[in-house]
């Protein structure tokens, strides 16, 4: 199964791409996003191995996220969706190795085409992609695992990036610092006067693994502290705000100045101690309360959505569908009322 990422700021067009995806085989959106740099995060948090992405959106231009992508040697496939038949647009995409560059209104047809023409390069991806994965897992975890297990799991996907042949020394510097960077973010949550590692430059296995176990050391030494003190009342006080603040468009730049945070800051909190990203944990507190609307009241699904602040209905399906593995009208039928 494909993970594709849909980066666009009209509603109804992204409801619309999502819609179109679910209906290929193989392929299944996994996160969306309205803003170049809430994609960027949410792409370094998923790792899809495919991006759809508007050029133009309110923040930045949709091509300066796929050379980030570009940049850091991202096993991803782009595929641009623009309004404007621009020569100028069209070019820089071939320069950035954009995979498709489809006009609107983009019709079902040709987005399966252009997805299905993209399977070939996707399944050379695997591999590297799931380096970003283990990645991923390994910092997600981190506030759960003892001393011994972490330096055993940590030294498993070094020697997996290390040790593969298929990557190249650029694309291998840029998965460590990817790996080195996700670390030295949540130790610098712990403990902001950390002072940065670098990378030795040729990739000496022993040196690689000195940095790696030296900023390991840091967290393990640190951590049980922080997990004490008054940030758990910080949280606390961000969570009560989003569980009556549902109806607003929560965003993470809000959240983070409410707290007086920065995003990264908060962003790594949120999950310390929910487990979730701030998106996936706002979703599940408003699907949790759309679910009590749906035992408890005789509310249309439609304004129990505006309630929970859901800005479509689509969405909102489909949020409740992942979180509970029903739609809303199932879920509903199942109680049998």
């Amino acid at each position: 199964m494909y993970h594709v990422l849909v980066v666009e700021d009209e509603l109804l067009i992204r409801d619309a791409i999502v819609e179109m995806v679910g209906q290929l085989d193989g392929f299944k959106v996994t996160g969306e996003a309205s803003s170049c740099e809430e994609g960027w995060r949410l792409l370094q948090e998923l790792w899809p191995t495919v991006v759809i992405t508007d050029i133009q959106m309110p923040d930045k231009d949709g091509l300066e996220l796929i050379q980030r992508i570009r940049q850091m040697r991202l096993p991803v496939v782009s595929i641009i969706i623009s309004g404007h038949d621009s020569f100028s647009y069209a070019q820089n995409a071939i320069r950035l190795h954009v995979s498709e560059y489809l006009l609107k209104p983009i019709s079902e047809m040709e987005l399966h085409l252009a997805l299905s023409r993209s399977v070939s390069r996707l399944e050379t991806f695997a591999e590297s992609n799931q380096l970003l994965q283990d990645i991923q897992i390994f910092v997600d975890r981190l506030h759960e695992g003892n001393p011994v297990t972490l330096f055993e799991q940590a030294n498993r996907v070094l020697g997996a990036i290390l040790g593969n042949r298929r990557l190249d020394h650029g694309a291998k510097t840029s998965y460590l610092r990817i790996f080195l960077g996700k670390l030295v973010e949540y130790v610098k949550v712990i403990y902001p006067t950390f002072e940065e590692v670098s990378m030795p430059e040729d990739l000496n296995e022993m040196q690689v693994r000195q940095v790696f176990h030296t900023i390991l050391h840091e967290w393990i030494r640190r951590y049980p502290q922080f997990a004490n003190n008054n940030m758990r009342l910080v949280i606390k006080k961000a969570i009560t705000y989003i569980q009556t603040h549902l109806q607003e468009d929560l965003t993470l730049k809000q959240m983070s100045d409410y707290t007086n945070l920065s995003t990264s800051y908060f962003g790594v909190l949120i999950k310390q101690y929910t487990g979730k990203s701030f998106v996936n944990y706002v979703n599940q507190i408003r699907i949790d309360k759309s679910m009590e609307y749906l035992r408890n009241t005789d509310m249309k699904i439609y304004e129990i959505a505006d309630e929970v602040g859901f800005a479509s209905l689509p969405y909102f399906n489909r949020v409740f569908k992942q979180v509970a593995a029903l739609t809303p009208n199932e879920y509903r039928k199942s109680l049998g009322l």
